[in-house]
C-alpha cells in the first residue's frame, strides 16, 4: 500500500526537483552592492600616429584614488569601458598592450599554451608604464593616448 502512495507523488516530486535549480537564476539580493561610484570611459589609442589595431587598456588607481582597476579591449584604436565595469573619478596609471586578445571558440576546451607574440607597444606604456590620466566625476568619452615607439 505504501508503495502505491509513493508512486502517486513521484511526478509532483520530480517536477519540484526539476524547478529548484531555476530559483537561482534571478538577481541575487544577498550580493553586496557595488561600493564604488563608477563612470564610463572611452577614447582612442594610436601608436606612431596610427590606430592601435587591437589590444587592451588597463586603468590602475593611483595612490590617492580609492577604487578598482578598470580594463577594456582596444579595437581599431578605440576602447570603451561601460559604467558597470568602469573606474571611479580620480587619477590612474594607464597600461596599454597591443598583443592580440586570446579568444576561445565556443565548444573548445581551454588549455595549452597560446602563441606568444611580441607586444608592438613599448614597455614604457605597459609593464614599465608611467603614463597617467585623470578620470572626471562624470566620466569621459574622449581619453586620448598617442603613443610613440
Amino acid at each position: 500500500m505504501q508503495l502505491i502512495r509513493l508512486n502517486r507523488f513521484r511526478p509532483a516530486s520530480l517536477l519540484l526537483l526539476a524547478t529548484l535549480p531555476l530559483g537561482g537564476c534571478g538577481t541575487d539580493s544577498s550580493a553586496p552592492a557595488d561600493p564604488y561610484t563608477r563612470v564610463a570611459v572611452a577614447g582612442t589609442v594610436t601608436l606612431d600616429g596610427n590606430p592601435l589595431s587591437e589590444g587592451t587598456i588597463q586603468l590602475d588607481p593611483a595612490a590617492d584614488t580609492k577604487g578598482p582597476t578598470a580594463a577594456g579591449e582596444i579595437h581599431q584604436g578605440k576602447f570603451a569601458i561601460d559604467k558597470t565595469q568602469g573606474p571611479v573619478a580620480g587619477k590612474y596609471l594607464v597600461r596599454i598592450s597591443g598583443r592580440p586578445i586570446v579568444k576561445i571558440s565556443e565548444g573548445t576546451q581551454p588549455g595549452g599554451t597560446p602563441k606568444v607574440t611580441p607586444d608592438p607597444v613599448p614597455s614604457q606604456f605597459n609593464t614599465k608604464s608611467k603614463l597617467e590620466t585623470d578620470v572626471p566625476a562624470d566620466g569621459s568619452s574622449n581619453l586620448e593616448f598617442a603613443l610613440k615607439k
